[in-house]
């Protein structure tokens, strides 16, 4: 017959080790799940490899179906999960993403930092097209932040019946957007704007709060070339 004190040696035990079992399950659990969110959102800029402590994970990013940078970021599957390196840019707000969603909603986490990172790439793909696309219509360096949230350019525009300076800065606040929240517009000029050419002036912010910076300077072209074969 076992004495006492081998019985409570055999109750405390054996807790102990279903507990170890339950959490490995988890842990377990939580590869599968990461792993197959990467199956099923693969064709969204998410893929994955796994590691020998987790996954690491890709996230691609694009723009107007152009394929941009891509990021990683190295997932240790342990209780809690924690990031143990990325190459996500200092200025996107990992820390706090991860705080939020990363030891309740993986999926959540992933999807809202790919949306951060894509959108950052998409403002910044515009501003080099503008840059590079446009160079002729600029009267001056474009002006910008790191994260791309903050520009301000001097620009030519001959929309009318004389060529017009114009300084624009366009104030992304919503960092998940590619589409600036704040407009503004103004005119260079020292004489005042006749009642057109204000309307054209607030028709140009319009077109700044709705479309790309790249595609705006296209229609602004396009409108030159239209009015160069009307006055021919």
């Amino acid at each position: 017959m076992a004495s006492p004190k081998q019985v409570k040696k055999s109750t405390t035990v054996e807790p102990d080790r279903t507990v170890e079992l339950s959490e490995q399950e988890v842990l377990e659990r939580q590869r599968e799940n990461v792993t197959a969110i990467l199956q099923a959102y693969r064709f969204t800029g998410l893929s994955g490899k796994l590691t020998r402590r987790g996954v690491c994970v890709c996230i691609s990013t694009a723009f107007e179906g152009a394929l941009l940078d891509s990021y990683f970021v190295d997932l240790v599957i342990e209780k809690p999960l924690w990031i143990h390196h990325h190459s996500v840019p200092a200025f996107i707000p990992l820390e706090k993403i991860a705080a939020q969603f990363l030891q309740t909603d993986v999926q959540r986490f992933l999807f809202t930092l790919s949306e951060y990172l894509n959108a950052y790439s998409g403002r910044k793909y515009q501003a080099d097209r503008l840059q590079s696309d446009f160079a002729a219509c600029l009267a001056g360096p474009l002006q910008r932040n790191a994260l791309n949230n903050l520009l301000s350019f001097t620009y030519k525009n001959n929309m009318g019946a004389k060529s017009m300076l114009y300084c624009a800065r366009l104030l992304y606040k919503d960092l998940t957007k590619t589409l600036p929240t704040d407009v503004t517009v103004t005119y260079q000029g020292e004489e005042a704007l006749s009642t057109s050419q204000a309307e054209l002036q607030t028709a140009q912010e319009t077109l700044f709060c709705t479309k790309p910076i790249h595609q705006v300077f296209a229609s602004f072209s396009q409108v030159e070339k239209l009015d160069s074969r009307i006055q021919s």
